[in-house]
């Protein structure tokens, strides 16, 4: 089956729902792009995804990434599609901060979600080198910028982030890795292990920029003294010539569920003593904290929300082929002839599911991107703070809500091919396993559920939190009485009074220090301000969609339109119902599961 994507859903959002021309004239953008551009880059970025990315999906799942002799080697077209990616503006010269040139993300990651979809290893690639890069742009030297950046921008070297340890994993403070002071003040010797690094090595590239936290001699415990260093794989000399090889090892290549294309390392560093790195931001203070793992949050917040774009990716390619598969064949009967079986009424269910699911999830997470477009490039101050505090409360809701969904979207759309959607005939099995890892990749879910109630709940003494809500009940009071859509923002009008209760309870736990509560019902408490926000996502889309049905009933869109209303429709009245039950079991706070003996729960 060939790769098919939902183009005209990723124009609708730029071009008629979020106000995309207020990013276009922003200074850094209004010289380079208009809303002209939008259909040459999403049709020019489709056909790069179907010709050139997608063919070698299948070829890297089934060809997987081998380790050799100590030599990590990628499947077969891995580095010839990263390398046109990258030299052809689709990757991370047009994604990266602070370079001219760049686009909006709200742009970018319209393509960068087709270059998922089409192929989520190589999606992780470009990604992590974006990252990588950014940090260097916004905390590194000029001297670093001019040593690295070109050929990261490129192609011709990628980059990674060095977080996990064997052991440390979430808990980052307790990382062993360690950073030694030379005679140049900022350069220091590498020592120790890492794991889980994905890109860590491999051959689609003839460098990699690794970013290791690891903590300098006067460096005080936990999280607080942990450094952040530029570690390439071979030295990168001041001019920016390649020196000899750094001192890092591959030791091992994880085998993994899926996204078998991509190389998952163990690395050693400065096994010889002879790994260097080069310190980003200022060395310890006099209590010795260091800036490291705030620096690395950059690009992990970036990954954080690229995470959970990249399972909504997945789960949207894997509704496309079940769609296909739904119209092609032909099996059942209705009065008494033979059918496509998306005559069926369970499967017409399933694919609504997943229509309504991803759109308003795609939705939620690009007015994400919009609010970090205009965080970062507005000249007004007051505003970008505003959006800033909007992109920080979607960043767990776009991570954890998202790659949850996602899985159960994928196992939805082969539960549509039926039993052949469980073989390697179709490439939905393969999202199914490529998709599952992103629920754990930047943080499991139980880390977003924690950090939404608190730290986003509270940031600000809750004022953001509260203007967050404060907007959705705003566009509730203001669309109440729309003809045709009564029923619908009724139940979004019952799931926010759910969500305001739920949140006056956590405020309470906060108060009285019920920290076993407050971890206990942290991932219902998101999973409810998700689906609230989708439904508000999805319901002002259809208000837009319900204008242009009356204005032109007969226009070629109009099926689309119709869609929209349906989406809008389905999931007020299928999905966002959920929040009813999940208030519910957060005012009841059963303990059963804590109080319950250990011991009763190990099976021997």
């Amino acid at each position: 089956m060939e790769f098919k994507y939902n183009v005209r859903d990723l124009k609708f959002i730029l071009k008629e729902w979020l106000p995309t021309e207020e990013v276009m004239e922003c200074d850094r953008f209004k010289d380079f792009y208009s809303m002209d551009d939008i259909d040459q880059i999403l049709t020019e970025g489709y056909k790069v995804c179907r010709e050139v990315i997608s063919p070698i999906n299948v070829v890297g799942d089934r060809n997987p990434v081998t380790f050799e002799n100590g030599v990590v080697t990628s499947p077969p077209g891995y580095k010839e599609v990263f390398q046109f990616i990258q030299k052809n503006g689709w990757g991370s010269s047009s994604e990266c901060v602070k370079v001219e040139g760049g686009m909006p993300l709200t742009i970018f990651k319209a393509v960068a979600e087709m270059i998922t979809a089409s192929c989520p290893a190589m999606g992780s690639n470009i990604k992590l080198t974006s990252g990588a890069a950014n940090v260097i742009l916004i905390f590194g030297t000029e001297e670093d910028k001019k040593r690295f950046i070109p050929k990261m921008l490129s192609g011709e070297w990628q980059g990674t982030m060095n977080l996990t340890e064997p052991s440390a994993g979430s808990d980052v403070g307790d990382a062993l890795a360690k950073a030694y002071p030379t005679d140049d003040p900022r350069v220091y010797k590498i020592k120790g292990t890492k794991m889980f690094i994905t890109a860590g090595d491999g051959s689609i590239c003839d460098n990699t920029i690794h970013l290791v936290l690891a903590r300098p001699p006067q460096g005080c415990k936990g999280s607080a003294g942990l450094g952040l260093y530029i570690v390439p794989k071979y030295w990168v000399n001041e001019d920016g010539s390649v020196g000899k090889p750094n001192d890092i090892t591959t030791i091992a290549v994880e085998h993994k569920m899926g996204l078998n294309g991509s190389a998952t390392c163990m690395l050693n560093y400065g096994e010889n003593d002879e790994c260097y790195g080069i310190m980003l931001g200022a060395p310890p203070d006099e209590k010795g904290r260091s800036k490291g793992l705030a620096m690395m949050f950059r690009m992990m917040n970036e990954s954080r929300i690229g995470t959970g774009h990249n399972a909504i990716a997945q789960a949207s390619a894997a509704y496309a082929q079940a769609s296909q598969y739904a119209v092609e064949r032909v099996q059942g009967y209705i009065k008494g002839e033979r059918v496509p079986i998306i005559k069926h009424p369970d499967v017409r269910r399933m694919l609504m599911d997943m229509k309504a699911q991803t759109e308003g999830i795609r939705a939620m997470i690009f007015k994400g991107f919009y609010s970090l477009d205009i965080a970062e490039n507005s000249s007004d101050k007051v505003k970008a703070q505003h959006y800033e505090d909007i992109a920080a409360i979607l960043t767990p809701l776009i991570k954890c809500y998202s790659s949850e969904t996602a899985v159960a979207m994928t196992c939805e759309a082969m539960q549509v091919l039926g039993g052949v959607g469980y073989t390697k005939e179709f490439p939905i099995e393969q999202y199914v396993r490529d998709s599952k890892i992103l629920t754990i990749w930047e943080g499991t879910s139980f880390i977003h559920g924690q950090d939404l109630v608190k730290r986003k709940m509270r940031m600000g003494e809750g004022l953001p939190f509260a203007n967050w809500m404060a907007s959705i009940l705003s566009f509730i009071n203001a669309n109440m009485t729309t003809a045709g859509l009564e029923k619908e923002f009724m139940n979004l009008e019952k799931a926010y009074r759910c969500m305001d209760e739920a949140t006056k309870l956590f405020d309470s736990w906060q108060l009285n220090k019920r920290d076993d509560l407050i971890g206990l019902y942290a991932i219902r408490m998101l999973f409810i301000c998700a689906q609230v926000e989708v439904a508000e996502c999805l319901l002002e889309q259809a208000l837009i969609a319900q204008k242009q049905i009356q204005l032109s009933p007969d226009h070629f869109d109009s099926n689309f339109y119709k869609g929209k209303v349906a989406s809008a429709k389905y999931y007020a009245n299928n999905v966002l119902p959920n929040v009813f039950i999940l208030s519910e079991l957060i005012t009841n706070a059963d303990l059963s599961s804590q109080e319950c003996p250990e011991e009763s729960l190990i099976v021997n």
